[in-house]
């Protein structure tokens, strides 16, 4: 039978399947690995060895362990931005669409806080060109805020004065800075959620 020409995906082959397969292995295997331990102490060996494949395998699909470890990044920063999206209802204010927002993201980020310890300490290592691809990402996070921010200022409910993508820029520091307390000290996500909250309140509500 041959490949149907107008289809609009090109069909799966076997090799595919294992191809997506390892890698969804390998990927496992490190998420695991990095939040029992810490990204230094674990080896490709180790990493290959739960996965069932050789470490060769690790440098195939993503050139190495620094490219894994960012595929995990990747991956949890895809679902976040899935819970941005999903906190648009256009019905609400924007301080309750935002304090949606910090919640998804909260809810995902602390569900493994060794896990976010060890993708936030790379974030600060990371060569150039991972920054640059990671910047694109982050960008799309911040727009999500900065409009949030613009409908605030448009409706009164926030300082008429407020740079929508700088304040957007201080909700995200606020929003890092605020998840260390779920690593170092045991907070819930809903302790971080309000503690965030509060300082994002303190920074666009008008006096």
């Amino acid at each position: 039978m041959t490949q149907n020409q107008n289809a609009p995906y090109p069909r799966r082959t076997a090799k595919d399947i294992r191809r997506e397969e390892t890698r969804a292995r390998l990927l496992d295997a490190a998420r695991r690995l990095f939040a029992e331990r810490d990204y230094d102490s674990v080896s490709v060996t180790e990493i290959a060895s739960a996965a069932g494949v050789t470490h060769g395998m690790i440098n195939v699909y993503f050139g190495g362990k620094p490219g894994l470890l960012y595929e995990i990044i990747r991956q949890n920063n895809a679902l976040q931005y899935v819970d941005t999206v999903a906190t648009g209802d256009a019905a609400k204010s924007a301080l309750a669409q935002m304090d949606d927002m910090l919640h998804a993201w909260l809810d995902g980020d602390i569900e493994d806080t060794r896990l976010l310890a060890v993708m936030q300490s790379y974030a600060w290592v990371w060569p150039p060109e991972t920054e640059k691809d990671n910047e694109t990402v982050r960008a799309g996070f911040k727009d999500a805020v900065a409009l949030l921010v613009q409908k605030g200022c448009d409706s009164g409910e926030f300082r008429s004065s407020l740079d929508p993508m700088l304040t957007a820029k201080s909700i995200w520091a606020i929003y890092t800075w605020g998840t260390r307390a779920a690593v170092f000290q045991g907070a819930t996500a809903r302790e971080c959620h309000q503690a965030i909250m509060a300082q994002v309140r303190q920074l666009v509500i008008p006096d």
